[in-house]
């Protein structure tokens, strides 16, 4: 049977993959003055190139987890298993997030070299991410609840010694 600090483990790993998630989605989409002013010296364009790089790593390292997960599941207890099936959902609803925005980064990269990427194109994948991103929301809320059900067991089991 694995522990629920294995348990815990691919949870907080899980956690820290959606921080440079977050990062490169802020570095391509968040508006700033060097963006709108592109003055020289002072404008940085996106690297697109970089940012793809950083979201192909995630996908790598969720799929990993992901195998973990498999790995562990069979010797899990019933409410392990339970959270290890909603975590492996939600590594499957991001892996799909990150995949997607690497899709529209690379679309992006090919644009800022001349290719074309029509504004239509656009909207479309952005609300196609949009939407893998509110169901990884959904799943991310239901994983933080279980979290804490677990970890509150925890405490009560370390009260209890």
């Amino acid at each position: 049977m694995i522990s629920n600090e294995e348990t815990i483990r691919l949870a907080r790993k899980v956690s820290e993959l959606l921080k440079p998630y977050m990062a490169v989605q802020e570095n391509l989409f968040r508006p700033s003055l060097r963006k709108i002013l592109r003055f020289p010296g002072i404008y940085r364009p996106v690297d697109y190139g970089a940012n793809g790089d950083i979201l192909r790593k995630l996908l790598e390292e969720l799929a990993e987890v992901k195998s973990a997960i498999r790995r562990d599941l069979p010797a899990a207890s019933p409410g392990e298993e339970n959270f290890l099936g909603v975590l492996r959902g939600y590594v499957s609803l991001m892996t799909g997030a990150v995949a997607k925005l690497l899709e529209i980064c690379g679309r992006l990269g090919e644009r800022s070299r001349g290719g074309s990427y029509g504004k239509g194109e656009y909207k479309n994948d952005m609300s196609a991410l949009r939407e893998i991103q509110k169901k990884h929301l959904d799943a991310g809320l239901k994983l933080n609840a279980m979290m804490k059900e677990i970890a509150s067991k925890q405490s009560e089991e370390d009260g209890e010694k």
